[in-house]
């Protein structure tokens, strides 16, 4: 029998508690749903909930993301996992089938099911501010290629939890309508946005403002024009509010300087005009070293079509849209992601979904 350290031990069983009676639901659910291929290319019909709940608990005992590695904790627990849930002890999946079963795993469908199950009920009487990011799966880049899987993702602000997502080739396919396609299947773009400068094009934004929503955006070189307008704006125009915050860890200082300024009545290109820009947000950061004192500066712009009344509610927004990267560092360094390695495309499409159930165990 294997013999877990103390917190591995608590991890696991925190999270199988915290789930009940949720979790067997859900499972015996995946088990039930004839939406989901679980036979191998030997037509043999396997256990999936109990695969994919070997995957879970190899991640939270910290194993990286190759293969071999997940399979030997999947046949290290197999046991004591098939005790715990009281089913009968199967034979152990082997490292070749792993990713075959992975591969023919219907990710649509077992998205819709976790979502469902786990996700985040949106009010449609609140509005909740959320960040959209896109990440690269770098284990899916081929040797020779620049670009591989990625993946785009909804995080809340306040609970760091992802509530959409999808799937893109980098090599073939942009960041942008897979965006504004998931905002508008998910009934998302009547909510508030942060998005990267990435996403500052007028066919977003103006689907957020033709819905309702409220978008804040970062403004950057590759809109050098407008850039450049809005940066020379600060400059001879006072902020109606100022903020300033200071932050102290991770071996540094932070002071962070916010200013608001009202653009409604400024000129933009006719190409802007559905984007209604309204409020500009200028942030200026200084970081001391604590180790070196060296000090680094840096000013960002933002720009909303929320009214400048909400100039408060934008600069904390700011702040919020960390979220999403602080999503994808606990996806990249705790669980391993960007090691996960396979030749197979649809495997690196199950992946995301698994950490997205255990993303809330890593919050702090």
């Amino acid at each position: 029998m294997v013999i877990w350290d103390c917190e591995i031990h608590q991890k696991t069983k925190k999270m199988l508690t915290s789930l009940e009676p949720k979790s067997s639901s859900f499972y015996d659910l995946l088990q039930m749903s004839p939406d989901l291929n679980l036979r191998d290319n030997r037509g043999k019909r396997h256990n999936l909930s109990l695969i994919l709940l070997g995957v879970v608990i190899a991640l939270l005992r910290n194993r990286d993301g190759v293969l071999s590695s997940i399979h030997r904790s999947i046949k290290n627990t197999h046991e004591q996992l098939c005790l715990a849930l009281e089913v009968d002890q199967e034979r152990v999946i082997s490292r070749s089938q792993l990713p075959v079963v992975l591969s023919k795993v219907n990710v649509c469908v077992f998205e819709e099911l976790l979502f469902s199950h786990y996700g985040l009920e949106l009010s449609p009487s609140e509005r909740n501010w959320f960040a959209g990011d896109g990440k690269e799966l770098r284990g899916s880049i081929e040797k020779g290629s620049k670009r591989g899987e990625a993946i785009v993702q909804v995080v809340c602000h306040s609970t760091r939890q992802t509530v959409a997502q999808d799937f893109y080739n980098g090599k073939k396919q942009s960041e942008k309508p897979i965006l504004r396609q998931v905002l508008t299947q998910q009934g998302l773009l009547g909510q508030k946005m942060s998005l990267d400068a990435l996403h500052m094009n007028p066919a977003t934004l103006g689907e957020l403002v033709k819905s309702g929503g409220i978008f804040l955006v970062g403004v950057k070189k590759n809109q050098k024009e407008l850039e450049a307008d809005m940066a020379h704006y600060t400059t001879r125009t006072k902020p109606l509010e100022k903020h300033e915050t200071i932050e102290k860890g991770h071996g540094r200082l932070e002071k962070r300087r916010y200013e608001a300024f009202c653009v409604k009545h400024e000129y933009f290109e006719d190409r802007w005009e559905p984007c209604q820009f309204s409020t500009l947000i200028k942030v200026h950061r200084e970081r001391t070293m604590n180790k070196t004192q060296k000090k680094t500066t840096e000013t960002s712009l933002y720009i909303s079509n929320a009214p400048h009344g909400m100039a408060r509610e934008l600069f904390e927004a700011v702040r919020g849209h960390w979220s999403v990267e602080t999503n994808n560092h606990i996806r990249d360094v705790t669980l391993s992601e960007d090691k996960f390695r396979t030749k197979k495309t649809k495997s690196h499409r199950a992946w995301p979904p698994l950490e997205h159930s255990l993303s809330p165990f890593y919050k702090n």
